[in-house]
Formats: C-alpha cells, structure tokens, sequence
C-alpha cells in the first residue's frame, strides 16, 4: 500500500493558519463587519461616477426614525412619568 507523504511546507500548524487568514482577510477591503454595515445602510455606488458619496437607502432611514421614535415613546412613558 501506497503511503502518503505530507510535505512540511504545506503542513500547517493553528497559529500560522490563524495568521494566514487574517492576513487574508485584511488584504480584502471588500468584505468586513464595517463594509456589511456600509452596504446595510447606503445605496450601491455608481460605477460611472465613484466620486460621488454614496446616499442613505430610504429604509434603512426610515427604519432609524422609527427606533428612534419608539426609544423616545418608551423613555417618556416609562423614565420620566
């Protein structure tokens, strides 16, 4: 029977694979915690003009006013009566 070879080169150990995928991940600005968020809440930029800022999606406002109003209602009725 034919035994398998595993090339120390390619073996990995937990520290370096941790190491390489945050590396990874870091040299990717395209995807993260804050470009979710980013994409969450603002519009999707035009190609043709990227020098332009990106604006707020409507629901997403819409939604923010609507904890907001909720959060004030519930602070009136509840903290200061």
């Amino acid at each position: 029977m034919m035994e398998t070879k595993i090339d120390p080169a390619i073996e990995a150990q937990p520290q370096e694979s941790r190491k390489l995928i945050v590396e990874y991940f870091k040299s990717r600005p395209d995807i993260g915690f804050k470009k979710l968020l980013l994409d969450v809440a603002l519009e999707a930029r035009d190609p043709f003009k990227s020098w332009e800022p990106r604006k707020l999606k409507k629901g997403f406002l819409a939604a923010v006013l609507v904890l907001l109003l909720a959060a004030a209602w519930f602070g009136y009725w509840n903290i200061l009566n």
